[in-house]
């Protein structure tokens, strides 16, 4: 009878060791888990704000391209209206000479 414990206790003692030994890996698998995620989210942040780098980079050049096309635009037409009073003047004055004058 004693030896049948004795093996019982034995039995018991080695299940207690096993549930242990599970406890252990699965908490280690857990906190292997874990850094996986962290380290996975953590190259996906980075991916992500690569990304976004190169996007806002294209949108400053797009901007500064279309600020330099207006300011091309700008410098176009002023100088269009420059020469169009400079050829005009005499006839534009005369106009507005003779609209007051016959108001």
């Amino acid at each position: 009878m004693e030896r049948v414990i004795s093996l019982l206790f034995d039995i018991e003692k080695k299940a207690n060791q096993i549930i242990d030994r599970a406890n252990l890996e699965k908490t280690e698998i857990y906190e292997e888990n874990e850094k996986a995620i962290l380290d996975m989210e953590t190259a996906i942040a980075e991916e992500n704000n690569a990304k976004i780098n190169i996007i806002i980079e294209q949108a400053e050049k797009e901007l500064e391209k279309e600020k330099q096309q207006l300011i091309e635009s700008s410098n176009k037409q002023l100088k269009e209206l420059e020469n169009n009073y400079l050829q005009n003047h005499e006839d534009i004055v005369n106009k507005v000479f003779h609209n007051i004058i016959t108001i």
